[in-house]
């Protein structure tokens, strides 16, 4: 009895962190294509995000980067993002958002790090 409890003991230590939510990264437009909504989330074993998003309009190619740092107690965390310029209060949205690619990568705190791709038309 004593060498099955030890046994299922070693198999909680051992099998617990593997059952840990990778950490995940979505990527949204709002309907009139002026905002990308990026979230992120399980990030309890994150360090850091880093992340691009990358996307054509109808004349060129934008795109922009951006990282944080997580604490222990982050869970998830969203930022909404323009896609366009904003000078002394006033914005210029890009016209013809399209085929945008977000690249997420997590640190984790082990040190290894987690890569997320996401694409949308």
């Amino acid at each position: 009895m004593k060498l099955i409890l030890t046994f299922l003991l070693i198999l909680l230590v051992v099998v617990t962190p593997a059952l840990a939510a990778a950490p995940a990264a979505t990527v949204r437009l709002d309907a009139s294509r002026h905002f990308a909504f990026l979230t992120f989330s399980n990030l309890k074993n994150v360090s850091r995000v880093n992340y691009t998003l990358i996307y054509d309009t109808s004349s060129t190619q934008k795109g922009l980067e951006g990282g944080f740092r997580t604490t222990t107690r982050s869970r998830s965390s969203t930022r909404r993002q323009i896609l366009g310029t904003c000078s002394s209060g006033r914005c210029v949205y890009t016209l013809g958002v399209h085929n945008l690619q977000f690249d997420v990568t997590f640190t984790l705190r082990s040190g290894g790090t987690v890569n997320v791709t996401k694409t949308l038309p």
